[in-house]
């Protein structure tokens, strides 16, 4: 598998996705969207609709082998991430934002700077990977051009849970009926 190039074009709510291969002959190119399986295609062109501040980490594989089962070969699980979004300051010397982040009991970190600007009334910044079964806090703190901080605001918080714990149950076997009874364990 040897992708060379990959371009994207945005336009009404669609990207296209465009890539080449170094492989020759019939290739085949399995497509995903955050890690969920989409499609498999022998055009190196995929295009993808996205709403209005929607974001999509596309990945694709190409190979020459037509028995390639592109769901027993999806990428890593896509790593939760949340688009974080607020409205503009109304001070009038605000140079840029900085957003942090706070995962569990821990220190504020920051994890992007947005620059300020006096035609934008709203931002969004997509976060870094999030700790499954982790609590994260995210906040915004408007910087003036003194360098000073401003009053900051709190975003989100909420705990991470994208690998739901498997049920507990027992299940008892009677031979007399030959049923299965499920119980919650």
């Amino acid at each position: 598998m040897a992708i060379t190039s990959y371009s994207q074009a945005y336009h009404d709510g669609i990207v296209a996705v465009t890539v080449t291969s170094d492989l020759s002959g019939l290739i085949y190119y399995h497509w995903y969207r955050d890690g969920a399986y989409v499609a498999t295609t022998t055009a190196g062109s995929m295009e993808f609709r996205l709403e209005a501040g929607d974001q999509a980490r596309i990945e694709v594989f190409d190979t020459n082998d037509p028995d390639y089962d592109p769901a027993a070969n999806t990428p890593d699980e896509y790593p939760a991430r949340r688009t974080l979004w607020w409205l503009r300051s109304l001070g009038t010397d605000v140079d840029y934002y900085r957003v942090e982040e706070k995962k569990g009991a821990g220190a504020w970190t920051a994890i992007g700077i947005v620059p300020h600007d006096d035609a934008q009334w709203v931002y969004s910044l997509l976060s870094p990977r999030l700790d499954d079964l982790a609590d994260a806090e995210f906040r915004v703190v408007p910087v003036d051009k003194a360098g000073n901080d401003g009053t900051a605001l709190a975003l989100s918080a909420e705990r991470i849970v994208r690998t739901p714990d498997a049920p507990d149950f027992t299940a008892t076997f009677d031979s007399g009926t030959t049923k299965i009874t499920f119980a919650a364990g």
